[in-house]
């Protein structure tokens, strides 16, 4: 599966990459289409300085230049290497830990005065939340923009009078292997449709065997992305010692171990703000949040959009294969991003020193197989997706000013 992606900060201008450092010339299109033969004059932009980018219509800049695109467009291959190759995005994986504890036979929409926090002596409603989430992860497994994604499936509570309710080990083994999408459709669809609520909710147990399923999932596929979406209608109860910060606990350290297995968390029900501490704690910022007074079918489903977009736009690519009879040279690659239309901007290397997190270029994984896009860069590009990168071989790497 491709990802595009959109350049996002320089968007609306091509950006030309040369080797050899930030200090940079371009040689550029004369707008007639006839590749690297015009003169650069002037830059039509102002130079703000900084990362050695320049665009594709204004001369040399040791800063970044914004200026109008013109008619011809910047032919990276010619520019900057011998030979490139299309970056192949990380494949995702995502393990999904659902609730089906008794409070989910709760009403929907809830009423706002009274909320419903346990399971009903009976149903008194055909529109529960179980019957609001089921069909809103049915409808997720059969999203043709899923096609691609790896996707497993587990439930909480395994069964309301399982003795071992409240051990992790208990929750480590899903319902549904992860698979690729839609080849698992069938098994995860029969899944879902299995599920009837009962029980408590053992919250920290079933997400450390959600957490310690996918480690050992991520272990097994090395190249992969691997995340848990851990989806609650309340918090913890039935359990001895078991609490919204044990379990962001178990988030943290799922997040920061190696492989790091990030933590989705969707929340469906009122008074669940809490559910934030887990989701930071597991590198994904904050709960999603299902007001099931409301339209929590629609917010449902745009929950899991988000999450689709956030853990499948990556920012993380595969370094594709040299060049035949070549081998690959660490210091002679170079990275571009070109936007739907077909603009294009370089990416410098950040320098030594700089972490990805604060970072604005990429850097290299520990074993030089990938190619990690970092900081605000990232973030950009996962909120604005829509374009692709390129990997080019053959000139010096071109590193970024270091940080100040």
């Amino acid at each position: 599966m491709r990802v595009k992606f959109v350049a996002p900060i320089f968007l609306g201008f091509a950006v030309a990459a040369a080797c050899g450092g930030s200090n940079k010339t371009s040689q550029v299109n004369d707008g007639t289409g006839a590749s690297g033969n015009g003169t650069a004059a002037s830059a039509n932009g102002t130079s703000t300085g900084g990362n050695g980018i320049i665009t594709s219509n204004g001369g040399s800049s040791n800063g970044t230049g914004f200026g109008d695109a013109g008619a011809g467009s910047f032919d990276p291959d010619a520019a900057c290497a011998t030979s490139s190759a299309d970056g192949e995005p990380v494949p995702v994986d995502l393990l999904f830990m659902v609730d089906i504890t008794g409070s989910m036979d709760c009403p929907v929409p809830d009423d706002a005065k009274n909320p419903c926090e346990v399971q009903p002596a009976m149903p008194y409603s055909d529109t529960t939340r179980w019957t609001v989430e089921s069909a809103a992860l049915k409808a997720f497994v059969g999203d043709a923009a899923n096609a691609g994604l790896g996707m497993g499936i587990t439930f909480f509570p395994k069964s309301a009078n399982d003795p071992n309710i409240c051990t992790a080990n208990t929750y480590a083994t899903p319902a549904v292997e992860v698979g690729a999408l839609p080849g698992a459709s069938t098994a995860l669809n029969m899944a879902i449709d299995k599920q009837t609520p009962g029980g408590n909710t053992p919250t920290t147990a079933a997400l450390q065997g959600a957490l310690d399923h996918a480690a050992a999932w991520a272990k097994m596929n090395p190249t992969h992305k691997v995340a848990v979406v851990y989806s609650t209608d309340g918090y913890p109860k039935g359990c001895n010692n078991d609490t919204i910060p044990g379990a962001a606990k178990v988030a943290a350290a799922a997040f920061a171990a190696t492989p790091s297995i990030p933590t989705y968390v969707l929340g469906l029900g009122s008074n669940l703000a809490d559910l934030n501490m887990v989701a930071m704690s597991g590198g994904t910022n904050a709960a999603f949040l299902i007001d099931t007074t409301g339209n929590a079918a629609m917010e449902l489903s745009t929950a899991l959009a988000a999450i689709r977009t956030t853990a499948v736009v990556g920012c993380t690519y595969t370094i594709p294969p040299p060049p035949a009879g070549q081998t690959l040279d660490p210091s002679k690659v170079n990275v571009t991003y070109t936007d739907p239309s077909g603009k294009t901007m370089s990416v410098d290397q950040d320098p030594l020193g700089t972490t990805c997190d604060t970072g604005t270029g990429w850097e290299y994984s520990a074993d030089k197989t990938q190619i990690n896009l970092c900081g605000s860069l990232c973030a950009s590009i996962k909120a604005n997706p829509g374009g692709s990168l390129k990997v080019l071989f053959g000139c010096a790497t071109a590193v970024g000013n270091p940080p100040k």
